[in-house]
């Protein structure tokens, strides 16, 4: 859905937009979530709506917990991270790195040293996601755990850490409010936008941008990057919030880490996540279920439709929107490949060219 209503902005303190349109908009997928042994492996699905506690979250979280800290002569700013793994990598928003292109980028832990100095590692400012680095002698690390962001039903608890306006080490709770938000975030003449975001109303400052969203488990479930402001813009949450989720967050950070840089090669639909629920409330499969077939893309030329929903691609079996993108990320351009579809309740099956817009 798009969220158009009011004035979105990237939570980061010292920028006021991700300057970036998400690849998601047109399939695309940026990065592989398979076995890279330097990406933390996905937990169990999140936790349901039941009572959550909060203070064990915090506990677990906080040490995964870091404040990300920009510079580059007059212009900067901070966000937040969470430790991705023991070699030092670190996963932020890109946004939160903007301001310092070129500049210094230190880390300040939640629950360890400050001022730890950091390098880029890759920037991918079309998903909005960045990982950096520290040395891993230079404090310790523990590593987040991921959660499965395809498990998440709308009401389920949910817990966000960061430093808003530069307090580390805060959390807010809330429950995820929707899920597959397409929220604009631009400003100006800069195109901006979050694809498939998880809404929550845990409250979400300036200085959360980068930092993790967690279910009940304190397992980061999306990765907190923007907040709803009123039409007068008077500061602070309203209890519209956004992160991208930790699926597609994971599949991004595995290929920066390993190359520097995403890719996104696309099959070229717009699609939505058939969560469970949507799933028990229409009889659809689970899947990515397609909105919009773009023109000149491989979907297309396969004969995919809109109200498709592909189940699979290349085998690899597919129940969101997040696992399709990583599906086709795993193809490279130019390769024919096995999409698995439902049409009208009826398994089909497709062959797709990947490209790459």
């Amino acid at each position: 859905m798009n969220v158009s209503t009011g004035q979105v902005t990237a939570a980061a303190i010292g920028l006021s937009l991700i300057a970036a349109l998400v690849g998601g908009a047109v399939g695309a997928v940026v990065a592989g979530g398979d076995d890279d042994p330097a990406a933390p492996a996905a937990a169990a699905p999140a936790a349901g709506a039941a009572s959550c506690d909060v203070a064990a979250v915090a506990a677990r979280v906080f040490p995964s917990l870091v404040t990300v800290n920009v510079q580059r002569g007059q212009a900067g700013g901070l966000g937040s991270g969470s430790v991705w793994d023991r070699d030092g990598h670190i996963l932020t928003n890109d946004h939160v790195l903007a301001p310092a292109a070129g500049g210094t980028v230190t880390v300040d832990f939640a629950r360890g040293p400050a001022g730890v100095p950091a390098t880029v590692v890759g920037r991918d400012p079309a998903t909005d996601l960045a990982i950096i680095k520290v040395d891993p002698a230079a404090a310790r690390l523990t590593p987040i755990t991921v959660g499965d962001s395809a498990a998440l039903v709308v009401g389920q608890p949910v817990v966000a850490a960061g430093s808003p306006l530069g307090l580390g080490g805060t959390i807010t709770a809330g429950v995820v409010s929707a899920l597959n938000r397409y929220v604009d975030v631009g400003q100006g003449e800069t195109p901006a936008a979050l694809i498939n975001a998880v809404q929550t109303d845990a409250s979400v400052n300036p200085g959360n941008s980068g930092g993790p969203l967690t279910d009940c488990a304190g397992r980061q479930v999306g990765v907190n990057s923007a907040g709803a402001q009123t039409p007068e813009g008077d500061g602070g949450s309203i209890g519209l919030n956004f992160a991208i989720p930790a699926g597609f967050a994971r599949a991004v950070a595995a290929q920066l880490i390993r190359d520097g840089r995403a890719r996104h090669p696309v099959i070229g639909v717009l699609s939505v996540s058939v969560t469970e629920e949507m799933a028990g409330n229409t009889g659809l499969p689970r899947g990515a279920l397609i909105e919009q077939v773009l023109p000149g893309f491989g979907a297309a030329g396969g004969g995919l439709r809109a109200d498709d929903v592909i189940t699979s691609v290349g085998g690899t079996a597919v129940n969101s929107t997040d696992q399709l993108l990583v599906a086709v990320q795993e193809h490279k351009t130019g390769d024919t490949v096995d999409v698995g579809f439902t049409r009208a309740g009826a398994a089909q099956r497709a062959n797709v060219t990947v490209t790459e817009p």
